[in-house]
């Protein structure tokens, strides 16, 4: 009888260290863990009311930095988890998005943007991580655009992702939700 408990314990814990040891990765990670994706797709970064993705890596335009002349540091498996899922040379620091999203707010404030149910904003990141430029797609009043435009000012520099030889400026798709 003893022998069978402690085969029993030995066997469950076996059983539960197997478990852990196994990763669950289903291929769609999901920034910040967003419990509630409306929907799952592998090229789209999902957190709360907001969507990135990428449109395109200018490589063709000849404006690439070496790995050389980055300063490479370790990425957070949040960060991993964004590049990978947007397929870019590029990380966005774990705490962007929730930043982002904490100006949701500030940029619906005002009668004329509360009538938009969302903002499409281009993001341009040059070859050496830096956010250069935006492009506010549809019409948005003057005040959503020196909105948008105060919080892509606060905005961090991407940081690289280790293992490509070449990191070449790239956009962005923001998409912002009330």
């Amino acid at each position: 009888m003893q022998k069978m408990t402690l085969f029993r314990r030995f066997f469950s814990l076996a059983l539960l260290g197997l478990a852990l040891a196994i990763p669950l990765d289903y291929g769609d990670a999901l920034a910040q863990q967003n419990p509630n994706p409306s929907e799952i797709n592998l090229s789209v970064v999902q957190y709360h009311r907001l969507s990135l993705h990428k449109l395109i890596a200018s490589s063709d335009s000849g404006d690439f930095t070496k790995v050389e002349e980055l300063e490479l540091s370790p990425l957070t498996t949040i960060e991993e988890n964004i590049a990978r899922n947007l397929d870019s040379h590029w990380a966005w620091p774990e705490y962007t998005l929730e930043m982002i999203d904490s100006y949701s707010p500030f940029l619906f404030r005002t009668k004329k943007s509360q009538s938009l149910e969302e903002v499409i904003v281009q993001l341009q990141v040059n070859s050496k991580g830096r956010l250069i430029g935006f492009e506010v797609m549809g019409e948005v009043d003057k005040g959503l655009k020196e909105r948008l435009d105060h919080m892509i000012r606060k905005l961090p520099d991407c940081k690289p992702v280790p293992g490509f030889t070449t990191y070449p400026p790239e956009k962005f798709e923001l998409t912002i939700r009330k």
